[in-house]
């Protein structure tokens, strides 16, 4: 199989891409001049000048190619591992380089040519003559130290599939497509239909997973916190940018300016700049345990904000109860349920006026003004009153005989 019929039935099965332009990659490539490439007529793997082999990663980023294609647009990563390997196993070289122009490629791949990165006894550095976007980033990022040229593109991290769907051009043109399948994911992603909901959800939930392994990547590379590079939302930056934000060490016009890498056979750390692998893989451990850590803090706040909600008010449920007994006491009333459950929902000030509303009003006899009796209160009446009733009684009597 041909490489554009390889490229293109990968982007058809959703292979996961890490590339900005794509289209216009693609279209950059003159596929019927590659199939007539000679291995004869191949680049050498890399160049030196002064013991610095600079290895050349050009165009879109596949898993390998049959042939040396960077001229024409096209680096393979295990062909580029495979430089690195020959740039440490030759005497005259110190140090390597990757001079680095690319907009991306496959997520397939790159863990291969950065763990071969991380193994090189020599050390390597990233020099970005071009752009350096997306797949090639992740690439970059993995040498131990980052220069770009002024004019220079940095970033676009993130993943994505590309999903095409013909059912509209097929109606268009009269053709309907029926599938008959034993379950959902028998056939599923094809292009005769719409992606069903499970589809999409499938697809970027992929998308995500890889999404974060790419961020947690940069994260331990460039020191740079995994939740801002999400933040970013795979947007590009110019070298002045890019280098504020911690994506690059330094600007540089050349190679030659920008490579500092220390001439020996070790692999040596300078300034915090490089990581081992097995740092990286501790740094992006720390940072996923730091983010678990985050998450379990906030529900145990969570919870404990619960207990005291609830704490509190089964204090007012039995403060409010304590009231109702009270007020059923004072009274000598029995509240009906009812009555209970809607003293219960008022808050304090409707059960104070509820409390008001239900004591009785005591009727007291008005007080006497200072220095006045209750016989002069009544002027004499209830004498008046009494002789009356005698005057009464008597004529009563008097009738009788």
């Amino acid at each position: 199989m041909n490489l554009q019929a390889k490229i293109k039935r990968d982007i058809d099965s959703h292979a996961l891409m890490s590339c900005t332009g794509l289209e216009h990659q693609l279209a950059s490539i003159d596929f019927k001049a590659l199939s007539r490439y000679d291995d004869d007529d191949s680049e050498a793997a890399y160049t030196v000048e002064n013991g610095v082999a600079t290895i050349d990663v050009r165009g879109l980023l596949v898993p390998e190619t049959s042939s040396d294609y960077r001229s024409w647009g096209v680096t393979g990563y295990a062909n580029l591992a495979d430089y690195i390997q020959q740039a440490n196993d030759d005497y005259t070289v110190t140090s390597i380089v990757l001079d680095i122009d690319s907009g991306g490629g496959y997520v397939a791949g790159l863990d291969g040519i950065t763990e071969t990165i991380y193994q090189s006894a020599k050390p390597i550095e990233t020099f970005v003559s071009g752009d350096m976007y997306s797949a090639a980033y992740w690439l970059g990022a993995s040498t131990s130290k980052v220069t770009a040229s002024k004019q220079s593109g940095i970033g676009s991290i993130g993943v994505y599939v590309v999903h095409t769907e013909e059912s509209g051009w097929l109606e268009r043109y009269g053709e309907k497509v029926s599938l008959f399948r034993s379950g959902k994911w028998k056939a599923a992603f094809n292009s005769f239909m719409p992606l069903t909901d499970d589809e999409k959800q499938r697809l970027q939930e992929g998308v995500d997973e890889s999404a974060s392994i790419f961020f947690n990547h940069v994260a331990a590379q460039r020191n740079v916190d995994a939740k801002t590079i999400k933040g970013w939302e795979g947007d590009v930056f110019t070298a002045v940018k890019a280098k504020e934000l911690g994506l690059i060490d330094a600007i540089a016009d050349s190679v030659a300016v920008s490579s500092s890498t220390n001439q020996s056979n070790t692999n040596p750390k300078t300034e915090g700049e490089s990581m081992d692998l097995q740092e990286a893989q501790a740094k992006i451990k720390e940072l996923e345990a730091s983010e678990a850590k985050a998450v379990q803090e906030a529900a145990d706040a969570k919870a404990a904000a619960l207990v005291a909600q609830n704490a509190l008010a089964e204090s007012q449920a039995s403060t409010r109860q304590a009231a109702i007994d009270k007020l059923a006491a004072d009274t000598g009333r029995e509240f009906t349920d009812e009555q209970v459950t809607a003293f219960k929902a008022m808050d304090d000030a409707q059960f104070a006026v509820a409390e008001f509303m239900a004591k009785p009003v005591e009727v007291k006899a008005p007080e006497l003004p200072d220095g006045l009796d209750k016989a002069q209160a009544t002027n004499g009446r209830e004498g008046g009153e009494s002789k009356i009733l005698a005057a009464v009684e008597a004529a009563k009597a008097q009738g009788a005989k």
